[in-house]
């Protein structure tokens, strides 16, 4: 599959080239989440209109005003429908004893902790498909003048009325009777899909810190379990061990965890985790034995057609796993992961104008994939457009500066069109970060860069353009997640760190 396979690649839906690794499909995550328009520009144009009309003759108010009630009520009911769906996870404050306050561990503030501890688990968490977090963020409460109800109390009664509360995970803390600095402390989550779960968090230490990280990590097993298992995997990943020493067990047994409760949407994603887990560890006909399974249950699942046209990839069943893929692109809960996976596999064949129809309408579901523009721009190189390749393939890294393919992808374009010394230094930037994604030719040109010229003193051509230097990426923002897997030989649809 594409290069960017040496790292780790993310499958973010609802599930619904010349690389050199192994991985799979779609997060997502807290941030595979659809972004929510914001709906503050909504209230400063409402805002300008009113004033501009206030200036306006008296005359028209009789007729005016009507329809500012109307279009404030429509406005005030679409604001609530779009909460009452959005199931929020939330911290309530934590009980904490004295201890903890006088060292400023307020309620408020540990449950602000662990809230934020939780987003960034999240965050890291797209290397094996999950379901969408809970949203977390916070909602605006908006008093009514002289009532005792309020905007927010409004959709609270209303997610209570349907039945899709909110998502609350409670914690106590206590001293422990094991020292002066331990603790231990008692999580339970009430209503959503897995209400009534509880654990508990030992701790012994002035490392609060740790002590709040260690809860986060507990409280997104018992209400986010999916998410939290493709966090581990991102974990391990990043440790770059080998085949036989990387250890998943933990990650597994979440999983079975899952797959123990009824059938329910959260068994689909576990399901196609698992599936994604095995495929690689060069496990794909189990995988695909599970996944077949689990789509007499969840026949619509996009999710797990994904999981299951990687599996067949790997066993080299091209055709097979061609219109696996397809069928997930086609679903009705299809992401812009299903497309990108569908355009990756079309690559390797050789399909060269539907591989980048694909990669097209991935983009425009989802324009800041960097998985999806890593693998259009080597699908442009495959057919020889380097421009717009390099044009994809400078965005992925000014998205993800330490993407070691999509520097060697840019490498491969500048080298086609007879520009070395550009190229040198793009596999230099490429060998620094992951030695494995260059052949020993570009290793070579990579070493060889490193001894001439400084890092900021590369120049690139441009069609038209006199050589001018190319600006580095800005200074690394922490990963996102993405799928770090062994390659077969031959290319996959997955995607190792």
């Amino acid at each position: 599959m594409s290069s960017a396979q040496s790292q780790r690649r993310p499958m973010a839906a609802r599930s619904g080239g010349s690389g050199r690794g192994s991985a799979p499909f779609i997060r997502s995550s807290a941030a595979r989440r659809a972004p929510r328009h914001d709906s503050s520009g909504f209230v400063v144009t409402g805002w300008r209109t009113a004033v501009s009309i206030g200036r306006g003759p008296k005359q028209l108010w009789p007729y005016l005003l009507p329809w500012l009630v109307v279009l404030a009520t429509i406005g005030l009911a679409y604001l609530i429908v779009r909460d009452v769906q959005t199931r929020q996870l939330l911290v309530p404050p934590v009980e904490t004893p004295q201890s903890l306050s006088e060292r400023g561990y307020t309620s408020s503030f540990v449950a602000e902790r662990i809230m934020a501890a939780m987003r960034e688990i999240g965050q890291d968490a797209e290397s094996i498909p999950h379901d969408t977090m809970a949203d977390s963020d916070a909602r605006p409460d908006i008093q009514i003048p002289g009532q005792d109800i309020s905007y927010g109390s409004t959709v609270r009664f209303i997610k209570g009325v349907i039945g899709r509360d909110d998502v609350a995970v409670r914690v106590g803390i206590t001293r422990s009777d094991d020292g002066a600095n331990a603790y231990v402390a008692h999580l339970q989550i009430e209503h959503g899909p897995f209400s009534g779960q509880h654990g508990t968090v030992t701790f012994e230490g002035r490392d609060l810190d740790t002590f709040v990280r260690k809860i986060a990590v507990e409280a997104m097993r018992l209400a986010e379990p999916n998410i939290l298992a493709s966090h581990l995997f991102t974990q391990v990943q990043k440790s770059r061990c080998s085949y036989a020493q990387c250890d998943y067990r933990e990650i597994f047994s979440i999983y079975d965890d899952v797959l123990k409760l009824p059938a329910s949407e959260q068994g689909e994603w576990a399901t196609a985790g698992k599936a994604w887990l095995l495929t690689s560890q060069r496990l794909s006909e189990q995988a695909e034995r599970e996944t077949r399974e689990a789509l007499n249950t969840y026949a619509d699942s996009a999710v797990l057609r994904a999981s299951l046209g990687v599996a067949l990839e790997q066993q080299q069943r091209i055709d097979d796993a061609i219109d696996a893929l397809r069928a997930g692109a086609q679903a009705k809960k299809h992401s812009a992961e299903n497309l990108r996976l569908l355009g990756d596999v079309l690559l390797h064949a050789h399909r060269y104008p539907e591989a980048l129809d694909a990669f097209q309408q991935a983009y425009d579901l989802k324009p800041d994939s960097v998985e999806t523009l890593h693998d259009w721009g080597e699908a442009l190189i495959a057919v020889g457009r380097y421009n717009q390749a390099i044009e994809k393939l400078k965005l992925a890294v000014n998205r993800r500066p330490d993407l070691a393919p999509s520097y060697a992808e840019w490498g491969r374009a500048l080298d086609r069109q007879g520009d070395l010394r550009g190229a040198a230094h793009k596999y230099a930037m490429a060998l620094h970060l992951d030695p494995h994604t260059l052949s020993a030719r570009e290793t070579e040109l990579a070493r060889f860069a490193a001894t001439v010229q400084e890092p900021d003193d590369t120049p690139t051509k441009e069609p038209g353009a006199r050589v001018r230097p190319v600006s580095n990426p800005p200074a690394a923002y922490p990963l996102r997640a993405s799928l770090d897997a062994i390659r077969e030989t031959g290319g996959s649809a997955m995607h190792p760190a």
